[in-house]
C-alpha cells in the first residue's frame, strides 16, 4: 500500500534537527512490510512506497534492510529516476547520493510478485552547509561541526557506500589549519573521529581553555596530567583530548 509518509516533517524542521548551531543531520529508520495488500504492477513489482523532501546540495545514504531481494528505486521531482539492488547475494541495498534538485522525492522498495516480508530503511542526512567546516573557523565551530556527525555515526566521511573498509580512514575535509589531519574510524559499534596537531607546543592548552568555555553546560569535565574529558550529560557521547609527547589528540565519540 502507498504510504504518504511526510519524513521531511519528522527529519528536517527546525525543531528536531540534530542542530548544533547551523549544522543540521539526522538519521531515521522506517520500517515497513509487503504484503498481499500492497500495490503490484507488472512491470514493477509489489511496493511500498514513501516521499521524502530534499534541497539541492543535500547528501543522503539509504541502507536498506528486508525479508526478501529488494529493488529500491529513488525518483526526483523532475522524474529522473536511480535503482539500486543487493550485491553480493545479500537482501541489502546501500545508496548514496548529492541531491542536485530541491523537491519532493520518491522512494519505492519493491520485490516480485511472490515477495512478502518485512524491511526496514534507514536514512543518514546532511544538509549542504554541513558539508564541509567553514572558513575562519575556531575550535568551538569544528566541535560543534563533528557532533553534528556524531549523529549519523561519520557517515558522510566514510568510504564509498558508508563503509570502513579498514579500521580506519583519513578525513578528507579542509580542517582550517585547527588540525594537522584526521580519521574515521569504527569499533565495537563505536564510531569515532580523531584529529591530530603535531609540533604545537601551545596546541593543547589553546584546546583545552577553547572546549571548556564552549562545553561548559551539557557536559561533566574530567581532568588530569595532559589530558581533558567531556562527557555528554544527557547522551552518551563523550570528548577526549590528551597530549602526548609533541602531539595533541582530539577524539570526539558515538557512545
Amino acid at each position: 500500500m502507498f504510504k504518504r509518509v511526510i519524513i521531511y516533517a519528522i527529519m528536517f524542521s527546525g525543531i528536531l534537527l540534530a542542530q548544533n548551531g547551523r549544522f543540521e543531520t539526522h538519521t531515521t529508520t522506517l520500517n515497513g512490510e509487503l504484503t498481499a495488500e500492497d500495490i503490484f504492477e507488472t512491470d514493477f513489482g509489489r511496493f511500498d512506497a514513501y516521499e521524502l523532501q530534499m534541497e539541492d546540495g543535500d547528501f543522503i545514504i539509504m541502507k536498506l534492510k528486508a525479508d526478501f531481494f529488494p529493488l529500491l528505486t529513488i525518483v526526483s521531482p523532475s522524474n529522473d529516476y536511480k535503482i539500486a539492488f543487493p550485491t553480493e547475494s545479500q537482501p541489502e541495498v546501500v545508496f548514496q547520493q548529492n541531491i542536485e534538485e530541491s523537491g519532493l522525492y520518491q522512494i519505492y522498495i519493491a520485490g516480485d510478485s511472490t515477495d512478502f516480508g518485512k524491511h526496514s530503511l534507514k536514512l543518514y542526512y546532511v544538509s549542504e552547509n554541513t558539508r564541509k567546516l567553514p572558513p575562519n573557523s575556531d575550535y568551538c565551530t569544528l566541535v560543534d561541526f563533528f557532533l553534528a556527525h556524531s549523529k549519523t555515526d561519520f557517515f558522510y566521511f566514510r568510504n564509498e557506500n558508508g563503509k570502513i573498509k579498514t579500521f580506519n580512514n583519513d578525513l578528507k575535509i579542509d580542517l582550517q589549519k585547527l588540525f594537522d589531519k584526521g580519521e574515521v574510524s569504527t569499533k565495537d559499534n563505536v564510531s569515532k573521529v580523531i584529529l591530530y596537531s603535531a609540533n604545537n607546543e601551545m596546541g593543547y592548552d589553546v584546546i583545552s581553555k577553547a572546549l571548556k568555555m564552549c562545553l561548559k553546560n551539557n557536559w561533566n569535565v574530567r581532568e588530569k596530567n595532559n589530558s581533558l574529558e567531556f562527557k555528554e550529560i544527557e547522551g552518551l557521547r563523550r570528548i577526549f583530548l590528551e597530549k602526548e609527547n609533541k602531539v595533541t589528540k582530539l577524539s570526539i565519540f558515538t557512545k
